[in-house]
């Protein structure tokens, strides 16, 4: 039972080691902007950081450009996400099918009549869940 106990502390800490060792894109990029401006940590009082603050900002603004991108383009094709609540509607943006035929309201003498005369069937599939995304469709729309 030790050993299993040992075991399962040796795999928990190598993973903790890895995911602090591991830095994210950002980062690397901050890195990479000061190393090609010269930064050295012994010159941190006297260093100009406003270069490597702008390519630090070019890639961030980069970045969000390309996920801005992505976005709109799956808004483009699933325009049903734009509205709260929508996002699993197949039926979105499609003529909606009443479900009665007609109907009518009368004024007798002393009030009113209606009547409404609803269909036998309705058609399916306008409830069931849609697909996440509409892309993988090749332009089809349900």
């Amino acid at each position: 039972m030790r050993e299993l106990g040992a075991i399962v502390f040796t795999i928990a800490f190598v993973v903790f080691a890895w995911s602090l060792a591991s830095a994210s894109e950002s980062n690397q990029a901050l890195k990479s902007c000061l190393q090609y401006y010269g930064y050295h940590p012994k010159d941190f009082d006297t260093f100009d950081f406003t270069k490597p603050a702008k390519c630090h900002s070019d890639y961030r603004i980069g970045v969000m450009k390309t996920e801005y991108a992505e976005m709109r383009d799956f808004l483009k094709h699933n325009p049903r996400y734009r509205v709260p609540g929508q996002s699993n509607n197949r039926c979105w943006g499609k003529p909606r099918v009443m479900p009665f035929e007609s109907s009518y309201i009368r004024h007798n003498g002393d009030g009113f009549y209606a009547s409404v005369t609803y269909k036998d069937t309705l058609p399916a599939g306008c409830y069931e869940n849609g697909p996440w995304d509409n892309r993988e469709l090749n332009g089809e729309n349900r």
